[in-house]
């Protein structure tokens, strides 16, 4: 799930995106109010997903001249899609979005082909607990009797961290 992370009393945060997309304008004009309410308000700006279900992305969409930028770029022709980790400025607010996804146990959704666990080998069965890895892919067992996610303390393909409470591998740093 993508989310944004915002900063808040110096702290970063990950604000969670939902499908019905993000009003970037609203949220910057509300922090700005809050400091100064005789600000302006700022352009319109609003993050976006498309695509299919297999392949969705998110896109900014901005008001023409609005002076919105991703990775210091202006978004000239209101429309841009966004990878992870880009960096988007509205006036004097940075905020960051990120694709990265935490790792949670889920029941498994199936798949047109059998799919078998990154650790035991055996096939996950539909509706089963399974960890599907944020970092490469791979899906695990992880039932009480099959904690094959959790087995170890890195993804056997990845590296990545395999503690199911060990939140978000990247935070943003100012520049």
């Amino acid at each position: 799930m993508a989310h944004l992370w915002i900063q808040e009393a110096g702290e970063w945060g990950a604000q969670r995106l939902d499908e019905a997309g993000f009003d970037l304008a609203a949220w910057t004009s509300r922090r700005a109010r809050g400091a100064d309410p005789s600000a302006p308000a700022p352009a319109a700006a609003r993050l976006i997903q498309a695509g299919t279900a297999g392949s969705k992305s998110w896109a900014l969409i901005a008001s023409q001249n609005s002076g919105v930028c991703v990775n210091s770029r202006k978004v000239i022709a209101g429309l841009r899609v966004l990878a992870d980790r880009d960096q988007i400025r509205i006036g004097s607010e940075t905020q960051y979005f990120s694709t990265e996804t935490l790792a949670v146990v889920e029941d498994f959704p199936g798949s047109d082909r059998p799919i078998y666990c990154g650790r035991c080998r055996q096939q996950i069965e539909l509706g089963a607990p399974a960890v599907r890895c944020p970092g490469c892919g791979i899906w695990y067992n992880q039932s009480p009797d099959l904690p094959c996610f959790t087995y170890s303390e890195k993804c056997t393909f990845c590296g990545y961290p395999t503690a199911l409470d060990s939140g978000f591998a990247w935070t943003p740093e100012e520049d």
